[in-house]
């Protein structure tokens, strides 16, 4: 017990004693009597003794909570959300974070680094867009952007034409002291907003959306793992509330206020007071078992179907569990349509209580995850919080096998997954005439040369053969953006129902498919063919956690694991890479399978494709910079499928044969 804690209860024992002598025996007060200053300071000093350790009491609670110290744990705080998907940010988040990381004491830098590479950036996409859409020289459009007279908006033609730490107004100063938005990034989104309007030929908002600025606040957890912390060894944890701390600190206070006004009646709330802290110094953690089951209505439901979850909890204690919550552990691809997975009762021993909720079915493999158990005492001081594990529930929705067009970047033939090898053999076509060699075929002697000079050669053709295609899906952590209005559904799932259908048509035609995830999760499927391996690559597309809703933790250095899928694969090994382009490290994966030799087509999936009436400047950013990776790797021959989502995947792919 720390030396505040003693000392208030020491105080608050000897003013509730006093209180009760003076209620029960109030002859006591006459015993001594006396007068003037003897009389009114002892009162007066323990008076206010006691308001001072109640306020005292109450702040030292409350910076306690501040620092999460003590074992206190403020209820429903950053508890999982099961109901909802986690948000995922759209790709118009990143230039909220640099233009957040402009701050107005970067006007104190010698060289304001955020500020001078966003200005880079930005001027190099002005000239670009500029040399396209006003048939302007490079020259000329450098000048106009030193001039400011490339455009009519003051605030975008100042983002170039003035320093990178502008000279404030007297107003702009004042701003500065209130914490606003610094001048220069203002003027960013004004020129971003300029310059996006005229690639897309459309009127761009100069302001943010409130997703992009809704991604710099942290996200509560959803799934009950996410709100688990992971190096946590046990399955139950133990918290003290807090709430006696307000209750002492108003005693104390109350039980002081007696002494000032020697009015006992005030002495009973301090009683009360000293009872509530005693107890939770003597009181424990609520203890009981309780059993969960849950049961699914049906645990391969198509998609888009709701599936009915039904949880059973039982008391298998000999002890009531006067207060118990439960939150159960929804996969986080799943939405709860209909009901609650979250439950409060009380039981008794041996009883148990049910309540069920809905879920839609979405494709892949989902595992239910533990449910969140919290019992609290009568009081309420104390909670435990404690991960049940149930009998393994999962949910499998898969996708039907549709045949689709998707043939990858060809070589010479117009079968998919074949091209012409570099081996002389049998064929079509003309590879070479040598001399001929017991054993060869009579068909494949050049008989006309035989007869003209008499020598005997065989005619060798280029043979065909059955190429080998790695389906390639992009699942870095930065792949893991959205494209929907409810930000529920990462653009990777468009990129896995791209491969599930890639995958299932190339296989159909017997041509060796395999799979790999660009991702700190390994993930790695030779090439093959077969109905066995058909079944472990849609198993793997629909269940491996690299192709899961929640984004992988920790750096990925993707250059690492490019050379070790060249150390897997023969160079005449096509390549299909599926990836947002979200990012130049996407664009490089591509360039660099290039340059190692392989047939590489890109399959893009555009997670900016929906947008509102008058779209924001994060939209525009987010739109310019995808489309320059575009045209690089279309300027490097590399195939490119840019995939509007809304779009049936088959039919795109029909349309880019």
């Amino acid at each position: 017990m720390s030396r505040m804690r003693r000392s208030v209860l020491a105080l608050g024992l000897t003013s509730s004693l006093l209180g009760i002598l003076l209620i029960v025996l109030p002859s006591l007060g006459g015993i001594i009597s006396p007068s003037g200053a003897v009389r009114t300071v002892p009162f007066a000093l323990i008076g206010v003794l006691s308001l001072v350790f109640a306020a005292g009491y109450a702040l030292a609670g409350t910076r306690s909570s501040a620092e999460g110290g003590d074992g206190h744990r403020s209820d429903g705080v950053g508890l999982p959300t099961p109901e909802n998907r986690p948000q995922y940010r759209e790709v118009g988040a990143t230039l909220a974070r640099r233009l957040d990381t402009i701050e107005w004491t970067d006007r104190r830098e010698e060289e304001p680094t955020n500020r001078l590479q966003l200005r880079t950036e930005l001027r190099e996409a002005a000239v670009r867009v500029l040399s396209r859409t006003e048939d302007w020289t490079r020259t000329e459009i450098e000048t106009l952007l030193d001039d400011g007279r490339w455009s009519d908006d003051g605030r975008a033609t100042a983002f170039f034409s003035d320093d990178v730490v502008p000279t404030l107004s007297l107003r702009q100063q004042l701003r500065m002291l209130r914490r606003t938005e610094p001048v220069f990034a203002r003027r960013a989104r004004h020129a971003i907003a300029e310059i996006a309007g005229r690639s897309a030929a459309i009127d761009v908002s100069s302001s943010l959306s409130d997703s992009a600025r809704r991604a710099l606040d942290d996200s509560p957890p959803v799934s009950v793992r996410q709100y688990w912390p992971p190096d946590a060894d046990e399955s139950t944890r133990e918290f003290r509330t807090g709430d006696t701390r307000v209750v002492t600190a108003a005693a104390l206070a109350a039980g002081g206020l007696g002494v000032l006004t020697l009015r006992p009646a005030l002495f009973l709330l301090a009683v009360f007071g000293i009872t509530v802290a005693g107890y939770a110094r003597v009181a424990s953690a609520p203890t009981g078992a309780i059993d969960v089951r849950r049961t699914l209505s049906d645990d391969e439901p198509d998609p888009g179907a709701e599936v009915e979850v039904t949880v059973v909890v039982r008391n298998v204690s000999d002890t009531t569990i006067t207060d118990l919550r439960l939150i159960d552990g929804v996969p986080a691809g799943l939405t709860v349509v209909e009901g609650s997975p979250r439950f409060s009762t009380a039981l008794r021993p041996g009883k148990e209580a049910t309540f069920t909720y809905s879920v839609e079915a979405v494709y892949g493999v989902h595992a239910f995850d533990p449910a969140l158990l919290i019992t609290r005492d009568v009081t309420g001081i104390y909670k435990r919080e404690t991960l049940v594990e149930t009998a393994a529930t999962t949910l499998s929705c898969r996708l039907p096998t549709h045949p689709v067009d998707n043939p990858p970047r060809r070589r010479t033939t117009v079968h998919a997954g074949r091209a012409r090898s570099t081996v002389a053999g049998s064929g079509v076509e003309f590879h070479s005439v040598r001399d001929h060699r017991p054993g060869d075929p009579l068909s494949r002697i050049d008989w006309k040369r035989k007869a003209k000079t008499g020598e005997l050669t065989t005619v060798d053709f280029h043979e065909t053969r059955l190429e080998n295609v790695l389906v390639l899906i992009d699942a870095r952590a930065e792949a893991y953006v959205t494209a929907s209005r409810d930000g529920d559904e990462p653009i990777i799932r468009k990129g896995v129902t791209a491969g599930h259908h890639i995958t299932s048509r190339l296989l159909a035609e017997s041509v060796p498919v395999g799979l790999m995830a660009l991702s700190p999760r390994s993930c790695w499927l030779a090439p093959s063919v077969g109905d066995a391996h058909h079944r472990r690559i849609q198993n793997t597309l629909a269940g491996h956690p690299s192709f899961g809703w929640t984004a992988p933790d920790g750096d990925f250095d993707s250059t690492a694991a490019l050379r070790v899928l060249s150390q897997r694969l023969s160079l005449d090994t096509q390549i299909i890479f599926i990836s947002p382009l979200c990012d130049d490290a996407a664009a490089g994966v591509a360039r660099r399978l290039d340059a190692y030799g392989y047939a590489v087509s890109v399959v893009s999936p555009d997670p900016t494709a929906s947008a509102s009436s008058k779209p924001s400047c994060d939209w525009g950013y987010a739109v310019l910079e995808r489309r320059f990776r575009l045209s690089s790797l279309r300027n490097a021959q590399i195939p490119v499928v840019d995939w509007n989502p809304t779009e049936s995947f088959a039919g795109v792919m029909r349309r880019e044969v």
